[in-house]
């Protein structure tokens, strides 16, 4: 306010000063007043004007003294002469509005009594083709504020690179920006605001602001430049030559009025983003639901994502491809002809899919390098081709590419095609499609998993129909072993249903063995016949024929399970089913390696399990048997009674894991010392069970001598090929599965009953007394590993350890 105050402070000085002035200060000015004996025009005609009056002051003279101005053009210009310029003023078109000859047309919105609704219709949401309207208000504004004569608005195009005059709505091109042409294409370039005190007197604008009606003296012109980096416009307003000039004062009142104008335009932008975003996140929203309760297939996000996209940047056409990283090929299967459907949503036509390399046109160039292609006019671009609009008859103007990058690739590319209700596309279009990018990315990354998913699953199902061929017991093999399920008695060894009784010598015999332990211990009429047989010999068939832990050994467990629950009230015929079959099934699938070796060689297993790999894998391989039909032998169960029954059969199959033993053992055995131990109480028994499946799979140890002597060479021919393979990469194998170490191996057997085998068997007996038997056997077999302890090396000779496999 001072300074403005100022400003016309001195205005009225200059005024004054003028009024009153004596003749010398006439003559500088180079005016002469009439003196008495002069004549008039000969006064006008011999003036004289000293050097360092300017033609500013001529003129600021004459506006305040328009009598000497009508003096002179009476007794001074010819009538032809002042007729031709009368005429040539009334044939030059005006180019911006003279404000002294109209209006400021100012929107409804300021008749309104409330600032407050004044302001919140300023920064309602305000559309692009509104936009012209706020800046066709604006310069009149600012014309007031300044008292300007004249106000021009110009829009750039095409990127910058040219101007065009808004009048009353419409554009109408004003030519090209750049330096040493005009006021306004000088601003457009500098991207700063201008004051011109006198343009005809300043070389840097040779065509002033422009062919114009009227003669201009000095000019303020600001460009409109928004948060985003945008120029959506440039206001000028001119006083003409017969005016003061502008001052500092002016350009700072227009600054005030444009910036809070601008900041208006920038807050409803702000609001027009912020209702965007909302329609996004309903988008979002709407996509994650459909994604995750539908799955939906990559064709059902790719046309949401198109749909959506040509309404967040307001698009005419949209195309967009997926990249084909592996034929590094960019493909389409779905285009925009621009027809809508009875909601007015874009439809689009999936016909034959088109691929092109990603060295060709502007979406090739955008999937090579992630970088965003904003092109104002299309056919100024070499990499546009204009035989696709020959072909089409469709018009391109401008064209918005992006990238959609997921994992730190391009996985997609947008192309958007003729933004409406304006020329180009802006720096707000690619801000927003830039966040909308993200969640495309996740979108088409979980389809494309999806898709995989699904693929895999059908692979998955296929190779389960040729894994259960090949497994499942041929059905001829069935109806003969059915012919005959159960042995006669002659065929039954006496010690069959004692915990001495070894299976090497009746491998044949087994399966029966099987079906006539378990009818024994549940009847005839428990298990479908047919499906037992078929259960029986499809479990013989999934172990592998390694050295130790194969169908023989998963009969002395299932053996060694029967002998403790046979005849037993503590356990329910249920806990029985459940430990009978998980003992007959928990090495199923064995490879011969512990899970040591799969972890430390990072092998697929080790992978899909993280503890416990082979208890793992042997339970699911269980349950794929139980669960197929004809070895469904659990099929007379409800459905409760059959998960609890899988829950148990899990339970029991990963005790057998040694590690989760050292921890049982010493829970139950704590229990016996301090006397709480009951076998009725739930967790307790599920500790007790956990230490009888681990009893049943080390079993071996408590069997007769001969027995233990073959298991034990069967079981380092195991470790000792452990071993080999460990040494072939690079690691060192522990002393029981190093071969070259092999006359450890009674020392190695002492302390393993001692540090595991007693202190188990001992707990179980305190448990189950009907395991004594167990504990007995392993109390001798260590007196015999003592003995071959203190003999010669060549006692260990006589195991008839295997040579190497390699």
């Amino acid at each position: 306010m001072l300074k403005w105050a100022y400003h016309e402070a001195e205005e009225l000085r200059i005024i004054e000063d003028i009024m009153s002035c004596n003749n010398h200060t006439l003559c500088r000015l180079g005016v002469y007043t009439p003196l008495p004996g002069q004549d008039s025009k000969d006064r006008w005609r011999n003036r004289h004007i000293p050097p360092d009056i300017t033609e500013l002051d001529v003129k600021n003279f004459l506006i305040k003294n328009p009598d000497v101005f009508e003096e002179y053009v009476i007794e001074s210009v010819p009538i032809d002469v002042l007729q031709n310029l009368i005429q040539t003023k009334q044939d030059k078109p005006e180019k911006g509005i003279h404000l002294e000859c109209a209006t400021i047309p100012l929107q409804q919105r300021y008749c309104l009594d409330s600032v407050k609704d004044i302001s919140s219709q300023l920064i309602d949401i305000v559309e692009d083709h509104a936009i012209y309207a706020e800046l066709s208000e604006m310069v009149l504004i600012v014309a007031r504020a300044v008292h300007a004569s004249h106000t021009t608005v110009y829009i750039p195009t095409h990127q910058n690179h040219e101007l065009c005059i808004l009048r009353d709505g419409k554009l109408t091109p004003y030519g090209p920006s750049g330096l040493k042409t005009t006021v306004s294409a000088h601003v457009v370039i500098e991207r700063k605001s201008l004051l011109v005190e006198d343009i005809q007197f300043d070389p840097r604008f040779p065509k002033e602001i422009g062919p114009v009606g009227y003669s201009v003296g000095s000019v303020i012109c600001i460009p409109v430049i928004l948060p985003s980096d945008d120029i959506i416009g440039v206001l000028e307003v001119t006083r003409e030559q017969s005016k003061f000039s502008f001052a500092k004062g002016d350009l700072q009142t227009a600054h005030a009025l444009v910036s809070w104008m601008t900041a208006c335009l920038h807050e409803s932008d702000m609001k027009r983003t912020l209702n965007t975003q909302s329609k996004l996140n309903d988008f979002l929203l709407e996509t994650s639901r459909e994604i995750f309760d539908e799955m939906n297939c990559v064709d059902t996000v790719v046309q949401k994502i198109m749909t959506f996209t040509k309404q967040l940047v307001n698009a005419d056409r949209i195309s967009m491809f997926l990249v084909d990283e592996e034929k590094q090929e960019l493909y389409a299967d779905y285009f925009d002809e621009g027809e809508k459907d009875e909601n007015g949503q874009p439809l689009f036509n999936k016909k034959s899919q088109i691929r092109f390399h990603k060295d060709l046109g502007i979406a090739g160039y955008v999937a090579r390098t992630g970088k965003v292609v904003n092109i104002y006019d299309a056919y100024e671009d070499d990499r546009f081709n204009q035989a696709v609009d020959k072909m089409t008859g469709y018009k391109t103007r401008s064209i918005l590419c992006m990238p959609i990058i997921g994992k730190q690739k391009v996985v997609g590319v947008v192309q958007l095609i003729n933004r409406l209700e304006a020329e180009c596309f802006t720096n707000a279009d690619e801000n927003a499609f830039k966040l909308f990018a993200v969640y495309c990315a996740l979108a088409l990354h979980f389809s494309n998993l999806f898709n995989m998913v699904k693929q895999q699953q059908t692979q998955h199902k296929v190779a389960m129909e040729v894994l259960q061929y090949h497994t499942r017991t041929p059905q001829d093999e069935v109806d003969h072993f059915q012919e005959k399920p159960i042995p006669n008695e002659d065929e039954v060894p006496e010690l069959l249903k004692f915990y001495d009784f070894c299976c090497y010598a009746y491998d044949e015999y087994l399966p029966k063995y099987v079906i006539y332990l378990l009818q024994d211990m549940f009847g005839t009429d428990s298990f479908e016949l047919e499906k037992l047989c078929r259960f029986t010999l499809t479990v013989r068939k999934n172990y592998r024929p390694v050295t130790y832990h194969n169908w023989q050994h998963g009969f002395h467990v299932f053996h060694s399970l029967w002998c403790m629950v046979n005849d037993d009230e503590t356990f329910s015929r249920f806990d029985k089913m459940a430990f009978t079959i998980s003992g007959l099934c928990h090495d199923i699938d064995h490879r011969g390696y512990n899970n040591a070796f799969f972890q430390k060689l990072h092998l697929p297993l080790a992978n899909l399990y993280s503890t416990s790999v082979m208890e793992q894998h042997h339970y699911r391989q269980t349950v794929t048997i139980l669960q197929t039909e004809g070895t469904d032998i659990f099929s007379f169960m409800t459905a409760d009674d059959y998960k609890e029954m899988l829950e148990q059969i899990r339970h029991n199959i990963l005790a057998t894991d040694l590690a989760l033993y050292f921890a049982n053992q010493k829970t139950l055995s704590g229990y016996i010392k301090d006397g709480t131990f009951d076998i009725e109480t739930p967790h307790m028994r599920t500790h007790a069970k956990a230490l009888m499946m681990t009893g049943a799979d080390l079993c071996a140890c408590a069997k007769p001598w001969a027995t233990q002597q073959e298991t034990t060479k069967n079981l380092y021919d195991e470790f000792y090929f452990q071993g080999d393979e460990e040494k072939r990469h690079g690691l060192t194998p522990i002393p029981m599965m190093d071969r070259n170490r092999f006359d450890e191996l009674p020392k190695q057997q002492i302390g393993f009953i001692d540090f595991i085998c007693r202190p188990l068997y001992q707990t179980l007996c305190d448990i189950l007394p009907r395991t004594m038997p167990l504990l007995a056997g392993v109390d001798e077999n260590r007196s015999h590993w003592a003995e071959l302890a203190e003999q010669e090396a060549t006692s260990v000779s006589k195991m008839r350890v295997s040579p190497s496999n390699e």
